[in-house]
C-alpha cells in the first residue's frame, strides 16, 4: 500500500488534470473518472484538511480541502451537461449514430 504522503499529492495532481481535462475538452469518461478522484480525495485529504467551515457533528465537518471536491463535482457536472448538448445536437433528430445524412446514399 502506498504511504499516505505519497497517496495526498498523486491524487490532488490527477484531481487537477482531471478538472482542467473537463474545462478544456469534456468528454463524459475522464468526468466520471475526475469526479470518482473528487470522491478518492474527500477521503484521503485528512492531514491537510485546514479550518473547518461548518460542523455536522462532534468528529465530523466540511473543511477547507473538502471544498476543492465540491468544486470539482461542479465541473464534473458542467462537463456531462456540455457532452449531453454536444450529443444531442450531433444527433438528427435524436435518432443518435443509426441517421443517415440527407442526400445520403445508402447501399443495396
Amino acid at each position: 500500500m502506498l504511504d499516505v504522503p505519497v497517496v495526498i499529492p498523486l491524487t490532488l495532481l490527477a484531481l487537477g488534470v482531471g478538472v482542467l481535462g473537463c474545462l478544456v475538452r469534456p468528454r463524459w469518461d475522464v468526468a466520471v473518472l475526475t469526479g470518482l478522484l473528487s470522491a478518492v480525495w474527500s477521503r484521503v485529504n485528512g492531514p491537510v484538511e485546514g479550518r473547518v467551515l461548518h460542523t455536522f457533528s462532534y468528529s465530523r465537518g466540511f473543511t477547507e480541502a473538502d471544498v476543492l471536491s465540491v468544486l470539482a463535482l461542479l465541473v464534473v457536472g458542467s462537463a456531462l451537461l456540455r457532452c449531453a448538448l454536444r450529443g444531442a445536437r450531433r444527433s438528427p433528430g435524436g435518432s443518435g449514430r443509426g441517421a443517415t445524412p440527407a442526400g445520403a446514399h445508402q447501399g443495396p
